[in-house]
C-alpha cells in the first residue's frame, strides 16, 4: 500500500470520525455542510457575502473539472 492510499483513508475515517457524531447530536454549526455554508454566508448577507460566494463558485467548478478531466484541471 502507498503512502499516500494510506494516507487518504486515514483522512476519510478522520473525516467520518468527526462528521458522524456531529450528525447524530443535532447541535447547529458543527457539520461539514454547516460549516461550508457559514463560512460561504450560503444564508443571510454579511459583508463581503458576494466575494465568499464567488470563491466557492469557483472552487467546485475547478473541483468538478478536476475530476471529469481526470487531474488535467
Amino acid at each position: 500500500m502507498s503512502p499516500y492510499l494510506a494516507a487518504w483513508i486515514l483522512w476519510i475515517m478522520m473525516f467520518f470520525a468527526i462528521e458522524l457524531p456531529a450528525v447524530f447530536n443535532r447541535q447547529q454549526g458543527d457539520t461539514l455542510s454547516e460549516v461550508i455554508w457559514n463560512i460561504f454566508a450560503i444564508r443571510g448577507k454579511p459583508v463581503g457575502w458576494q466575494l465568499r460566494r464567488l470563491a466557492l463558485l469557483v472552487g467546485l467548478v475547478w473541483l468538478v473539472a478536476h475530476l471529469v478531466t481526470g487531474g488535467w484541471v
